[in-house]
């Protein structure tokens, strides 16, 4: 056996070694890095808030059988007197809603209210459901992890077809939040 060949043999159990552990050390690498928290980013794309772990669409004491018998999305908004300003956000959903394309047919909307007579509502804003009912019907858990004057500031809770809210706007988050994060949220889910 010549010298050449004794350093070539050598060379390719080098090279061997290296692709057989390339994966491991990336493996490692990469689980050290998950763990450490290290290089986690802090920013989120996402404008409204997040909920963890979820609320469900029960704790505004309402049954999906009744309010979403087609399990679509649902974007409830909760207007405890619904004034001006709730018309002028009926109207931004129905805007938003439209804004979504060929995802409008996955959504529905809902306005929850203590307001009688809005009836005529649903008549000029195809597509919304106008619910009448007192915040006494609302879940103790919703009411502690929720702003408490979110029903009269009209804010906009995102429901999935399964009954889970993830994701509500407050009135800081406008128009292009809004519709930012529901194209985000349909195009990634595989439900509804």
């Amino acid at each position: 056996m010549s010298k050449a060949s004794g350093s070539n043999l050598n060379y390719s159990r080098l090279q061997l070694l290296i692709i057989l552990l390339t994966p491991l050390l990336v493996m490692a690498a990469a689980t050290g890095l998950y763990y450490s928290g290290w290089l986690v980013p802090v920013e989120r794309v996402n404008k409204g808030v997040l909920l963890d772990p979820v609320l469900q669409l029960s704790d505004f004491g309402l049954e999906a059988a009744d309010v979403n018998p087609e399990h679509q999305w649902l974007m409830i908004q909760t207007s405890a007197r619904c004034n001006a300003q709730c018309l002028d956000r009926v109207h931004t959903q129905r805007q938003i809603h439209v804004s979504l394309g060929k995802d409008e047919p996955r959504m529905k909307r809902l306005l929850l209210t203590e307001s009688q007579g809005l009836d005529a509502l649903e008549h000029d804003f195809p597509g919304l459901t106008v619910v009448t009912q007192q915040r006494s019907q609302y879940s103790a858990e919703l009411l502690s992890r929720i702003p408490a004057n979110f029903a009269e500031q009209d804010f906009i809770f995102v429901v999935d077809p399964l009954g889970n809210i993830p994701l509500y706007f407050t009135p800081a988050n406008d128009y292009k939040d809004q519709l930012a994060d529901l194209e985000t949220l349909l195009d990634l889910s595989t439900i509804g």
